[in-house]
């Protein structure tokens, strides 16, 4: 029997590091995939798609000071 380990998150800060690296992941994922259906296509608008998504993450995330900034909701 494995015991699974449980990400509880008590802090706000805890919350937006487990978003984050999910987010991170599931984009890391996507873009793996559009890089290769380019390298298996040649098609550009997939190597621009993933340029774009990593472009869009970057401006969410903050490294240097590991903060958590979303997109400006429509008002």
């Amino acid at each position: 029997m494995t015991l699974e380990t449980s990400r509880v998150c008590e802090t706000k800060q805890q919350l937006e590091k487990l978003i984050m690296d999910i987010t991170s992941h599931d984009l890391n994922l996507q873009m793996q995939q559009l890089v290769a259906d380019y390298k298996k296509t040649g098609d550009e608008h997939y190597k621009l798609d993933a340029e774009y998504l990593r472009a869009e993450f970057d401006t969410w995330w903050n490294d240097e000071v590991s903060l958590f900034a979303p997109p400006a909701q429509g008002v």
